[in-house]
């Protein structure tokens, strides 16, 4: 056991875990909800009582899980089209991500889990519908499962910030450490929120090979099924319903309709990036570069790539075009672990989302392996025929 893992067990012992609070307004919704006694109006006031949730709101609604005809431009118009339950869940995650996305020196650890996070969120609720299971409660939790990793980051944060000379260690490293502690963090979690027994259950034995006196223990199955559907998705490029065949918790039955929500799954996480992001990666960040030489992912591209995140455009030369990620230069690198709007500027245009893998620098200028998050066919077609041709023309 290393000093920071007595540390960390040290903390759950004495009662010293930091946990955030449950998110105010999220509360105040449900308490709304279940007086069953209010109207369009009082549920988008409260809604535009927090500006982060206002925003959110608003940006789901217009994206492909909720979009229906025009725009919306109100907080109004974005609570009737995505509805009062829908709404309720968003603002749990709204107000959760205002704490992962915070400053801090292992940020890109963070952002990570709640990605996974919230696509686990999304599938879980689909794959309820097919089950018979409550879709609130399943996308609760997917939400909630693997939160005990955030804790665990803060503590490592925290404990660290009281250390002189702390020493930079692999992503994977630090993540290690907050996979053995994140149920641990996450009982601590349930119990400081009075989490329901369902959902307190998933946080405590998503990981169990037997599932012991759960009170459904229908959630932590579907909790598990969608974990392995969720590492799919962040190891490839694109993920249709013929791959989740490798999950081997989803029978054939369920497949179609997972792959369904797949498709709409980059624009509901996108919903949740925040401009923020880019100041959450402070300079002295404990995350090392990996070892050895930098990445090469292909063959060079003619074509400009431009990443987006709220309303701001950033344009990189493409110099290595490979089959599942491409490494682009550019005057800055963005953060690692932000889902980002990506544009390849060839004709017809390629459109989708794309995370930033690693940053580095190299003759003064900035570097970045940037994979594809949820291609959809046609989008992952055109990425193959421009991997294909840069291949043909540097033969």
């Amino acid at each position: 056991m290393t000093d920071l893992d007595s540390a960390m067990v040290d903390l759950v012992a004495r009662q010293q875990v930091k946990v955030p609070p449950y998110p105010a307004v999220a509360f105040q919704i449900d308490a709304l909800l279940r007086t069953q006694d209010y109207g369009l109006d009082d549920l988008a006031r409260l809604v535009a009582s927090d500006q982060v949730l206002a925003a959110d709101v608003l940006r789901c609604a217009n994206a492909a899980l909720y979009a229906r005809g025009a725009p919306v431009a109100s907080v109004k118009q974005a609570v009737q089209r995505i509805g009062a339950t829908d709404v309720a869940r968003l603002a749990l995650a709204s107000g959760l991500g205002a704490h992962v996305l915070a400053a801090g020196r292992l940020a890109p650890l963070r952002r990570r889990v709640w990605m996974d996070a919230l696509a686990s969120a999304l599938l879980c609720q689909a794959l309820a519908r097919g089950r018979g299971l409550s879709p609130e409660i399943a996308f609760s939790a997917g939400l909630l499962h693997d939160f005990g990793k955030v804790v665990a980051i803060a503590c490592l944060e925290d404990l660290l910030a009281r250390r002189e000379g702390a020493v930079p260690r692999q992503a994977s490293e630090w993540a290690a450490i907050a996979e053995r502690f994140h149920v641990e963090m996450g009982v601590v979690m349930a119990a400081r929120w009075e989490l329901p027994p369902v959902l307190a259950d998933v946080v405590a034995q998503h990981h169990a090979e037997r599932i012991g006196a759960a009170a459904d223990p229908r959630y932590v199955e579907t909790v598990a099924a969608v974990d392995e559907v969720v590492r799919l998705i962040a190891d490839r490029t694109s993920v249709a319903a013929d791959d989740l065949a490798e999950a081997a918790l989803l029978d054939a039955t369920e497949r179609p309709l997972v792959a369904r929500a797949i498709e709409v799954l980059p624009g509901f996480v996108a919903a949740f990036e925040r401009p923020e992001a880019w100041k959450a990666d402070v300079g002295a960040s404990l995350i090392a570069p990996p070892p050895g030489p930098a990445p090469s992912a292909g063959h060079p591209l003619p074509y400009l790539m431009t990443l987006r995140l709220g309303g701001t455009e950033h344009v990189f030369d493409i110099r290595a075009m490979g089959g599942a990620q491409c490494v682009v230069s550019g005057p800055r690198a963005l953060p690692e672990n932000v889902l980002l709007e990506m544009k390849i500027a060839c004709d017809p245009a390629l459109r989708g989302f794309a995370t930033v893998k690693l940053a580095w620098a190299e003759h003064g200028r900035s570097l970045m392996l940037v994979q594809p998050y949820g291609l959809p066919a046609e989008a992952l077609a055109r990425w193959k025929a421009l991997f294909e041709g840069a291949a043909a023309a540097a033969a």
